[in-house]
């Protein structure tokens, strides 16, 4: 599904080059659940940025099903990421003022689906993640944990071929950390393609595949070695 061939990053910092990623090679597969863990600074954010297509990379190239991303014109990576992809932040991103069903549906806002399907879509995520009880709730009336499941919801409204995940359990409690985990395995099961980032050795284990960056390159631990 995924191919990064010599990604590279670099950030100009007072007419410095400052060099984030160091030509990094990966290949993911559909269906595979990837972690990558690393300290701050390691260039996480900036490859999982990458891959969302949120961020370009200096030099290399991203390959998703074989098209390149990378030439994609604006309205082209637009859809891409909307119908394509489906994105898990630590900070929720949630419309606090809109219930929980007006947050999950707002992917579809930019979708042709008609009514009937959108309702149908919207009980089936909220079904996903455990909480179409919540379906009229406020936002501002959940819990952190409760509100990452309705983040998820929204990340796969559109049963995008990739969902990416970014620090998920940084602003939940051990119940919650644990209850959502298991959603990402359940959406893994189902064939859901998961790549995962976090600090957290804990978080990492549930993939089936661990990678390591430490200062923008793949870091492959002596034996013995944490």
């Amino acid at each position: 599904m995924i191919e990064l061939s010599n990604i590279s990053k670099e950030v100009l910092e007072a007419g410095t080059r400052i060099p984030i990623l160091n030509r990094i090679n990966l290949s993911i597969h559909r269906g595979e659940f990837v972690s990558i863990m690393g300290p701050s600074g390691s260039g996480k954010s900036s490859l999982m940025n990458i891959l969302g297509s949120l961020d370009v990379p200096t030099s290399g190239d991203y390959l998703f099903e074989g098209t390149n991303i990378q030439r994609l014109g604006g309205k082209q990576l637009a859809d891409f990421r909307n119908q394509r992809l489906g994105f898990v932040f630590q900070s929720f991103m949630l419309i606090p003022r809109l219930s929980v069903k007006d947050n999950v549906e707002v992917p579809l806002l930019y979708s042709t689906y008609n009514k009937k399907e959108r309702k149908r879509r919207i009980k089936e995520a909220l079904e996903q993640v455990g909480m179409i009880h919540k379906a009229k709730e406020p936002i501002i009336n959940l819990s952190g944990g409760q509100k990452q499941k309705i983040a998820i919801a929204r990340a796969i409204i559109n049963d995008p071929d990739l969902l990416l995940i970014d620090e998920p359990s940084g602003n939940l409690d051990a119940a919650s950390k644990e209850e959502v985990l298991e959603i990402f395995l359940s959406l893994n099961d189902r064939g859901k393609t998961i790549v995962l980032v976090t600090h957290d050795q804990e978080v990492a284990r549930i993939g089936k595949r661990i990678l390591i960056l430490k200062n923008g390159e793949w870091f492959k631990p002596e034996k013995g070695e944490q």
